[in-house]
């Protein structure tokens, strides 16, 4: 049986943080996979190929593969995600793509043409998927294009919960301490002691000056599911992270 680590690259949730750990703990066993296409996506053929090429990888990273982790003979997937308060995760998107345009993304090209409130305000009205519950759809439906429909909340919830290595960016030393002491009896590399990069926190009084308040009041709508689910993942990384605590 090979074990594989699975780190699902969510854009701006602490996900240079977590391929730095990997890179550090598996050297040439890590690797980053994605598409030259914006919108690609790394399918389950194409994952397990790439790791039948290379049959020393022990850990991947990728913004491009889907949920549900795969289930193949021969292979055991410890899936690794973070999620983040989704008010800081629109804010850090701004200033990241405002720092590091990306040439024919719309949603660089929004932040570059619009302030703040500006940017919050056509995302809403032109590319809603980003905004609207943006991680429960990638937890549950493993795309974020389309608006949640009724039981993705409770299927992100179930998905979050056996989660191999759950991290919360705003929990962010609980999250690694409890996700090495589960996995490093199957990883005995892994070495998750590092600070935080490119993180930041605490935006939403800043989002709420920064848009008008009918679209602040649309955007706390449409992250609504989202907030819970964060909020519930904290509970779980807390958990976790008393236990870990607790073993020593």
């Amino acid at each position: 049986m090979r074990f594989v680590i699975l780190h699902y690259h969510f854009l701006k949730n602490a996900g240079m943080s977590i391929e730095s750990i990997l890179h550090r703990s598996f050297g040439s066993r890590f690797a980053s996979i994605d598409t030259p296409e914006r919108d690609g996506h790394v399918s389950e053929e194409m994952l397990l190929d790439h790791l039948r090429r290379d049959s020393f990888l022990q850990a991947v990273s990728s913004h491009q593969i889907r949920y549900p982790a795969p289930c193949v003979p021969g292979f055991l997937f410890f899936d690794l995600c973070f999620l983040r308060d989704p008010l800081d995760r629109i804010r850090s998107m701004y200033d990241y793509f405002r720092e590091k345009p990306r040439e024919g993304d719309p949603v660089s090209d929004f932040a570059n043409r619009f302030s703040l409130g500006g940017f919050v305000a056509v995302l809403i009205e032109e590319m809603p998927w980003y905004i609207h519950d943006a991680q429960v759809n990638l937890l549950s439906n493993g795309i974020a294009n389309d608006i949640p429909q009724p039981g993705d909340f409770e299927r992100a919830v179930s998905k979050m919960l056996r989660t191999s290595f759950l991290g919360v960016v705003d929990k962010f030393h609980e999250s690694l301490v409890a996700g090495e002491h589960f996995l490093k009896p199957v990883f005995p590399t892994l070495d998750c002691t590092m600070e935080t990069e490119n993180v930041s926190e605490g935006q939403a009084g800043e989002l709420r000056e920064a848009c008008e308040p009918a679209v602040y009041a649309e955007l706390v709508r449409m992250t609504a599911c989202d907030m819970q689910l964060v909020e519930l993942a904290r509970a779980e990384v807390v958990r976790r992270f008393n236990l870990a605590r607790a073993s020593r």
